[in-house]
């Protein structure tokens, strides 16, 4: 840092992150990232905030999140947070989501599925295209909670899933500090449609 040019130490600053909110959407295959929540928590409120402002801005409004009895907890925090009721999913004899209650539970008054993956027991959620495509029929929203994210970078993306909003624990992820006190950092990334939706500002090139 250059006590006589501090504009130079905000350029490179600004310009780190920048490079960050790239990298990170390089990861999970989105198209925009915002580094402004402090912690996972903040992310999957964000998360929500996102899914409610889409179905508004759509006419709608929508009053189930879904989420798996495997959640973590803080998972049903949010969604109550955020304005919206929970529908726990069950989970099959292999300990992922059952499909078949999954179908029985999704209609129009779903926002969207709030699911972590690798699930909070350690598995590989392996019906993920199917439960994609089956949250999007209703038009909801897929959001992954990226707790487990570590177990997935290099070797498949949260797009190719069919996750529309993820978000990052980069304290567990990448060990950024978080003993102490932090800080803590729970980035959001979304695909194109959402991209509008982050919180400003927003870093340009």
């Amino acid at each position: 840092i250059h006590p006589d040019q501090p504009e130079v130490t905000i350029q490179g600053a600004l310009h780190i992150l920048y490079e960050m909110e790239r990298m990170l959407c390089k990861i999970t295959g989105m198209e925009a990232v915002t580094l402004q929540p402090n912690a996972g928590s903040q992310g999957e409120l964000l998360g929500i905030l996102l899914m409610k402002k889409y179905h508004k801005l759509k006419g709608e409004k929508r009053k189930y999140i879904l989420i798996p009895d495997t959640a973590h907890g803080t998972n049903f925090a949010s969604v109550v947070i955020g304005g919206y009721e929970t529908r726990i999913l069950k989970s099959d004899d292999r300990g992922r989501v059952d499909l078949l209650d999954l179908k029985s539970k999704l209609d129009k008054n779903v926002a969207g599925l709030m699911l972590t993956q690798p699930n909070t027991l350690g598995l590989f959620e392996d019906n993920i295209e199917e439960i994609a495509k089956s949250v999007h029929q209703v038009d909801g929203l897929m959001y992954m909670d990226g707790a487990n994210l570590n177990a997935l970078v290099g070797i498949c993306k949260p797009s190719d899933m069919g996750f529309d909003i993820v978000h990052i624990n980069l304290h567990k992820t990448f060990s950024t500090p978080h003993g102490g006190g932090g800080p803590g950092s729970g980035p959001i990334a979304v695909i194109e449609k959402l991209n509008g939706y982050l919180p400003t500002p927003r870093l340009n090139r």
